[in-house]
């Protein structure tokens, strides 16, 4: 099961949280693409954005803060990626950086691990019924995923739902991310075998500059 501890960074936050507790070109806001309407942004990366969620693994509650607290660059990288940093009880647990562009959302590191190539977390344009797949390297770990769209009603929200399964080794692992526009996702779950993680978003506070 090392692949586990190598491929899992794809799926976030919410494993590197879990463990804690167990123990394209940018696109602007306003950009328009071949005519056609303005793009949805389904995960504001703005610094300054904030998301506190509920977190529950393995029998353990608590309470995750995920903010982008500022725009990085990479030697080789051509746009810099924005950081989110997760906490619970103040300490940073976990780090991601993430691109946003008229192509989608994309994962380029998770905790310092390069994700090789960039996973896409939700394509643009967003739409239900959408499927797209590629290899993925962590490391010398490699796999293949799989993501499918549902478009769902979470709550008061209508959401896109992401399901991203990893297939390594002849094991499957996934995870579901439920979108929302202009808010990012509410709510998160993995199933990773025995291990069974669950999100909900309790608050979220956009950056005052950030776009509406």
């Amino acid at each position: 099961m090392i692949w586990h501890l190598r491929l899992l960074p794809i799926f976030g936050i919410a494993f590197l949280m879990a463990a804690s507790l167990a123990v394209a070109k940018p696109a602007k806001k306003g950009d328009k693409k071949d005519g056609a309407a303005e793009q949805a942004d389904y995960y504001p990366l703005q610094v300054g954005n904030k998301w506190e969620y509920r977190v529950e693994v393995a029998g353990n509650s608590a309470k995750a803060v995920s903010s982008i607290t500022k725009m990085e660059s990479f030697e080789g990288k051509e746009h810099p990626l924005a950081r989110l940093e997760a906490k619970v009880n103040d300490n940073v647990v976990a780090t991601e950086h993430l691109l946003a562009t008229d192509k989608g959302v994309f994962r380029y590191r998770n905790n310092g691990q390069e994700i090789n190539p960039p996973i896409c977390l939700i394509k643009y344009p967003a739409r239900s019924g959408d499927k797209w797949e590629g290899d993925i390297t962590v490391g010398k770990e490699k796999g293949k995923y799989l993501c499918e769209t549902r478009e769902e009603i979470v709550g008061k929200y209508t959401a896109m739902k992401v399901t991203v399964t990893l297939d390594a080794k002849n094991q499957k692992v996934s995870t579901s991310y439920w979108f929302v526009k202009d808010i990012g996702f509410v709510k998160q779950t993995v199933d990773a075998g025995d291990l069974n993680i669950k999100m909900d978003l309790e608050s979220f506070e956009l950056a005052k500059d950030a776009p509406k």
